[in-house]
């Protein structure tokens, strides 16, 4: 679970930089140089093995990051292979977190978040010159805007892979005792920092394990988020974090091991989560917050997910379930009290 934040020169930087640039008044262009470029491309969808950019289609999502460095280019072209389905449009916290107001989010069926450390801050290096971060606590609007969304019930949320690790240590308790946005999720994640009182027990921090051949099964054959996908081998990243096992509807498993001997002998990158007790082998559910649909998906942690046929099904299934009156109604009919 590197932390590196690598700079990405994606196609979408290329062509907001060149439209930038030729935006400018000529002089203050570099001295010599033409306004148009020699053979450039009318717009980004003149290479024709490029899906539409953004999408076309009638489920209108809101794609949601933060501070995680990821592989933009390969993520944000799984997304657009959804565009007849979908069409989306990607911000990051902070700016996110405006999105929340009930009025603005009336332009989003669904929210997609692949939001590691959403509240977390750097503020400054230490002896070693290694970052220091703080966790900053909800603004109090955040807080009421989440909870008013949720009690509406009229958006699907979609989480997948390292979006576990938003707002586990500051958000307020909920009507369990635990931190609220940990029940809304089902499960919390932290790699660096312990976990305090997830329904009273602290967690030390989160074990990965990163390359990992998986098989992932398919535990719900029955459901829409399922629909049209049979079990599947996939290497990802997998978790060792506590999961709300009771608060959540199995849909994936996989026969990765999650326990401290897996991860302390990984041939690859890993975390290796010392001290922490064996976790969960679920690897996707669905469950309800307040009168909300929520899904979780565990896999995705780069293109060998999000090109992989089954997870591209799997999660585009997510979406349409997530955003459909069908997924409304069975949250509202098995609503779970969540904030105080």
């Amino acid at each position: 679970m590197s932390e590196d934040k690598k700079p990405t020169l994606s196609r979408r930087a290329l062509f907001a930089t060149a439209a930038a640039t030729a935006a400018l008044p000529l002089a203050v262009r570099a001295e010599g140089t033409s306004p148009l470029g020699v053979g450039a491309p009318i717009n980004s969808t003149s290479t024709t093995d490029l899906p539409t950019q953004g999408g076309v289609g009638p489920i209108r999502v809101l794609f949601v990051t933060a501070f995680h460095a990821f592989d933009r280019e390969n993520l944000f072209r799984m997304l657009d292979r959804f565009g007849e389905d979908i069409t989306w449009t990607h911000i990051e916290h902070p700016a996110a977190e405006h999105f929340f107001d009930p009025e603005l989010a009336k332009a989003y069926d669904v929210f997609l978040f692949y939001d590691a450390f959403a509240g977390r801050e750097q503020t400054g290096l230490d002896a070693d010159g290694k970052p220091v971060y703080e966790y900053r606590a909800p603004s109090e609007k955040l807080q009421a805007d989440l909870k008013q969304l949720l009690i509406d019930g009229d958006k699907g949320f979609v989480f997948f892979h390292h979006s576990l690790a938003s707002w586990v240590h500051t958000w307020p308790a909920g009507v369990s005792g635990t931190n609220a946005y940990i029940e809304v999720m089902g499960a919390a994640a932290d790699w660096g920092n312990d976990i305090k009182n997830v329904r009273g027990v602290d967690y030390p921090k989160s074990g990965y394990r990163q390359g990992t051949e998986q098989r992932f099964t398919v535990v719900d054959t029955n459901h829409p988020i399922t629909a049209g996908i049979t079990d599947f081998d996939l290497v990802d990243e997998p978790y060792l974090c506590p999961v709300l096992e009771d608060s959540v509807h199995p849909l994936l498993s996989t026969d990765f091991k999650a326990e401290v001997e897996s991860f302390a002998h990984a041939p690859n990158r890993a975390n290796v989560g010392d001290g922490h007790p064996p976790g969960s082998n679920l690897a996707g559910w669905y469950k309800s917050a307040e009168n909300s649909p929520v899904v979780y998906i565990q896999p995705g942690h780069d293109n060998n997910a999000w090109s992989h046929p089954a997870y591209e099904q799997l999660m585009l299934n997510a979406i349409k379930w997530a955003a459909s009156q069908e997924a409304k109604d069975w949250a509202r009919s098995n609503a779970t009290k969540i904030f105080i």
